[in-house]
Order: C-alpha cells, then sequence, then structure tokens
C-alpha cells in the first residue's frame, strides 16, 4: 500500500513538472499578446531643405505624441501613432525673399504602421517599422487658408529598440522615424524628409 502512495506522489510531481513549462509557455504567449499603449517626446528636425542652394529650410524643433498599438505576436505589431510637433523657419537669401525666416510652424502627423520586433530574453526588444498617414503643416498664429495650412499623405519607416520592465506592465523605447511628403506651398516643391528622435513610456494594460 505504501509503494502505491509512493507511486502515486511520484506520478504528481512528474505531472506538474510535465504541465509547468506549458502554463510558463502559455503566460508568455499571453504577455506576447494585447493591446499596447505609448507616450513619447524628443526632437524633431525636417531633414531636406525648401530649395536648391540650401537657403531655406526649417531649425530643429520638439515633438510630442503617442499611440495605441496591438500586439500580434512576440515578433509583429500594428500601431496608429499621432505626434505634434513645432519648427522654426530659417531663411538665408539676400532680403529674406521666401517669407518663412523666424516663422513657426506647427504639424500634425498621424499614421499607422506596422512594427517588426526581436525580443531577447533581457527584455530587450530591436525593432522596425513602416507605414503611411499624412501630415499637416500649418503656419502658428495665421487664419487657415490654403498656403498656411494643408495636408499631404505622407510615407512613414523608422527604427527603435524597447526595454520591458520585469514583472510589469511598463516599459521604455527610443526610437526614430522618418515621414517623407511634398512641400509645394509659399513658392517651393519639394519632397521634405521629417525626422523625429524620441523617447518614451508604454504600458500594455
Amino acid at each position: 500500500m505504501l509503494s502505491v502512495r509512493r507511486f502515486a506522489t511520484f506520478g504528481a510531481i512528474v505531472l506538474s513538472a510535465m504541465a509547468w513549462p506549458a502554463t510558463s509557455q502559455a503566460q508568455e504567449g499571453e504577455r506576447d499578446r494585447g493591446v499596447l499603449l505609448r507616450i513619447q517626446g524628443g526632437g524633431y528636425s525636417p531633414l531636406a531643405h525648401l530649395d536648391p542652394p540650401d537657403l531655406v529650410k526649417f531649425k530643429t524643433g520638439f515633438n510630442l505624441g503617442g499611440s495605441v498599438g496591438y500586439q500580434v505576436n512576440r515578433y509583429v505589431a500594428v500601431r496608429g501613432n499621432f505626434a505634434w510637433a513645432r519648427g522654426e523657419g530659417r531663411d538665408r537669401t539676400a532680403g529674406f525673399t521666401s517669407g518663412l525666416g523666424g516663422v513657426k510652424f506647427n504639424r500634425f502627423l498621424y499614421d499607422g504602421d506596422v512594427q517588426l520586433r526581436y525580443p531577447f530574453a533581457s527584455g530587450v526588444a530591436p525593432y522596425v517599422f513602416g507605414g503611411g498617414g499624412a501630415v499637416t503643416s500649418k503656419r502658428r498664429d495665421a487664419p487657415d487658408t490654403p498656403d498656411n495650412s494643408f495636408t499631404k499623405g505622407a510615407g512613414k519607416f523608422g527604427l527603435g529598440v524597447a526595454y520591458e520592465i520585469p514583472r510589469s506592465h511598463v516599459g521604455v523605447y527610443a526610437e526614430s522615424a522618418t515621414w517623407v511628403y511634398k512641400w509645394d506651398r509659399f513658392g517651393f516643391n519639394q519632397t521634405q524628409f521629417d525626422m523625429a528622435w524620441s523617447g518614451g513610456v508604454s504600458y500594455r494594460p
């Protein structure tokens, strides 16, 4: 009778040990899926100039933004993003003919993207992303005329690195994103490349 009890106890221990990795993997899978909220802030710098001589451009400004995403699995996520950025025009032409020197512009950037990441056991996860949306450029403190406020379709791509704090729903990240769109106002017609570099905090409910 004692041998039967010992055998039953041993069997229970073995079954528990076999079930534990499966339970752990299931919990890990649950953590790899779900809604992801993010807020961020940092710098904003148009990389391209508005004229061939490189005399009219925008100074480095700032950006604030956030996103709502869904982690499909541990490697793939889809995100909807919004950012507000501000930059000031710089004009080095003779006589400041562009009229943009010292003028501040707000930019509102809204887009969707797909994120591909590779998480390491340490919790660090480098990633890349790409997508598209639109950029609204608006001259600050000016009427919403076609010249002062306009919206263009934009492509977006970038990269970053994230770290999820162990045993928490909170993470931190740093990323760089570039938007590509057309600037065809104030006598210019150039493809613009705007880059935002940001640090932020993420939360998984």
